[in-house]
């Protein structure tokens, strides 16, 4: 027989990458791995075995909150509480755990009660007004909950029932409005006017331009006019308090604190908050003359409006969006960052119980609306600084188009009132609830980017359900497709629902809730009390193959044909010793079957005997080669 002495291989050099392989030419060896050919050593004492590789490690669960990642079996991702607000991308654990209460966006629901997410109410034009001109609005109470509107050169007090044009005083555009409790103060460029209630205004001081901005703060009239802030007494006269060094800055909006008075306003691209302190050295506190900056807004951003809350937190409306702002107990002020950005800017903003409702100009499905912003709900905290961000979520909704201009309070109620331009105003029903509103979670991918199957879904409702609940899933393509609605009436929850979609595995989806209102009762609605999604690994499920491989000086191939020599066996372990120490994917070649696999080798074990065998080689023994696939089998 012929003695084949060459090495088919390299010993040295540039070492062998995943792409190495090998053809047959001559010697019939059985298999080759990163490009080096093998001859195999399976017998029925020496088998070649191929299973299955673990998909799931254990796991510790260091999480805040207990873990689904740690239970046995599926793959988990559930939220039963909604109050952390919108803004969520990815529904993945984090080291706050917000990811259990924050949700991705939402339109028509109420996500603010713990545990329930419900319908919001909806809103109804009260006053229309096809006009550009900017619409105000300053909520009342005489016994009756009202709204003032002032739009154009018109005054009107709203009942939610009946409208009431009032006679002000004025006869031009009316360019704001405030109110001390029961009397209403309509400013123009020529005048303040003062009325009570649905009467009659007369002209109280003088303004003179068309920049001009009057609010009832801390007890007293802050008139501003251009550049200049006076206060105005009860009978009119006028104290110049400050002064701009700057005759192009215009003050834009006031608001109070438990010790001062803040004003915002603006020159060119440069906008400022100024401070106002009360002198409490007499027996009466007054407005000391004078203010300091007690902020300064990032070039390029505008303010527009200022909104207090129990003297504690101050909401910006700006040229780009939201902030919220802290009040110190000396009056000084630290605001956060953005919390809403609105291509439209935020002009207007009102308080109510623990929320702030905030101007949401074309931002509701394209429409006009407010944000609701929950002051109890901070969703970062800065670590002993003041929390700056707080949770948020659309809120009321007119279905139109326009800039939001002004909200506001409907007297003494829960109810919000909002106005949108060249539409009119917009009040929150009593108990009417929308006709639906849907939430979308955020991304669930696992915290992985692995794909997945997801296979069931589990939505939990109330008991007995009024209006209905839906369900669907998006995938990263954009498609939304339905998988289980809950009528009316119905008694179960969704449970375990099995996911056809999508078809194949993913690396995240998201679900969509939706919600309608009772068919029978306009006041009751769909809810949901949590849901849960169900996945598992969706990547190629890899398999370990162990094969023996002969490793002597001489072998013999299955065609009979001998070859090798001295030193030949060493040399070919420690080449092979080298692949496997670089930990590189390599192929694995089926050269009888022609087919190949991408392989990592996880580990391997040489055996030596003590008699070599009958080829009488003094080195040589059996090569067991553990190999983990990571890709398919391809052909050769």
């Amino acid at each position: 027989m012929q003695i084949v002495n060459a090495l088919p291989f390299a010993l040295s050099g540039r070492a062998a990458t995943a792409s190495s392989s090998f053809a047959l030419d001559g010697v019939q060896y059985s298999y080759a791995l990163a490009g080096m050919p093998w001859l195999t050593a399976i017998s029925d004492d020496r088998p070649m075995t191929r299973a299955g590789a673990p998909v799931r490690k254990d796991q510790v669960d260091q999480q805040q909150i207990p873990g689904e990642q740690s239970l046995a079996g599926w793959w988990l991702r559930s939220q039963s509480s909604f109050i952390g607000g919108t803004g969520l991308l990815y529904q993945d654990p984090s080291s706050d755990n917000q990811y259990a209460i924050r949700f991705g966006e939402s339109v028509g629901v109420n996500p603010w009660v713990n545990g329930r997410l419900t319908l919001l109410r909806q809103t109804s034009q009260r006053i229309a007004d096809a006009t550009t001109a900017v619409h105000h609005l300053v909520g009342w109470n005489d016994g009756t909950n009202r709204y003032w509107s002032a739009v154009g050169n018109v005054l009107r007090s709203d009942a939610g029932i009946t409208i009431t044009t009032i006679t002000w005083g004025g006869t031009n555009t009316i360019r704001s409005l405030t109110s001390d409790g029961t009397r209403y103060y309509a400013a123009d460029n020529v005048s303040v006017y003062r009325g009570t209630g649905n009467g009659a205004g007369t002209a109280l001081c003088a303004t003179g331009t068309t920049n001009t901005v009057v609010r009832w703060v801390k007890g007293r009239l802050m008139l501003a006019q251009d550049n200049l802030i006076y206060e105005v007494d009860s009978t009119g006269t006028k104290t110049l308090r400050f002064t701009h060094l700057n005759p192009s800055f215009v003050f834009t909006d006031f608001a109070e604190g438990n010790s001062a008075i803040y004003a915002s306003g603006y020159a060119g691209s440069q906008s400022d908050i100024y401070k106002f302190v009360l002198d409490t050295s007499g027996a009466v506190p007054t407005l000391a003359a004078g203010g300091v900056t007690a902020a300064q807004l990032p070039r390029g951003e505008v303010v527009y409006s200022l909104t207090s809350y129990l003297g504690s937190f101050l909401g910006i409306g700006t040229s780009r969006g939201f902030r919220v702002g802290e009040i110190n107990d000396q009056g000084d002020l630290q605001y956060g960052p953005l919390l809403i950005e609105n291509a439209s800017g935020v002009k207007a903003a009102a308080a109510y119980d623990r929320f702030f409702f905030v101007a949401a100009t074309n931002a509701i499905d394209g429409a006009s609306g407010l944000y609701r912003v929950d002051l109890g709900q901070p969703i970062q905290d800065n670590g002993g600084t003041p929390s700056v961000r707080y949770a948020y979520a659309t809120d009321l909704q007119s279905k139109v188009t326009g800039e939001v201009t002004a909200v506001t309070n409907f007297g003494n109620s829960n109810r919000m009132v909002f106005s949108v331009i060249s539409q009119g105003s917009y009040l929150e029903s009593l108990a009417t609830l929308e006709s639906t509103g849907y939430l979308k979670t955020g991304r669930v991918r696992y915290n992985t980017l692995e794909p997945k199957i997801f296979k069931f879904l589990t939505v939990k409702t109330p008991n007995s359900l009024f209006g209905s609940v839906g369900a669907s899933v998006i995938d990263p393509g954009g498609a939304d497709t339905s998988l289980i609605t809950v009528a009316e009436g119905s008694s179960l929850s969704i449970q375990d629902v099995i996911m056809a979609t999508p078809a194949m595995a993913v690396e995240w989806v998201q679900l969509k809730l939706t919600l309608a209102r009772s068919s029978t009762d306009t006041t009751r609605g769909g809810e949901v009390n949590g849901w849960q999604l169900k996945a598992m690994p969706g990547a190629v499920r890899q398999r370990i193959i162990t094969i023996p491989f002969l490793c002597f000086d001489k072998e013999k191939d299955r065609s009979g044909q001998m070859l090798g020599r001295e030193g030949r066996a060493l040399a070919r372990l420690e080449a092979f010793e080298q692949v496997f120490a670089r930990g590189d994917a390599v192929a694995l070649q089926d050269l009888k079957n022609g087919t190949s696999s991408l392989v990592v080798i996880d580990d391997y074990r040489f055996e030596q005997k003590a008699q070599p065998g009958a080829n009488q080689s003094t080195f040589g023994g059996i090569l067991w080669c553990e190999l983990r696939t990571i890709a398919d089998v391809i052909t050769a």
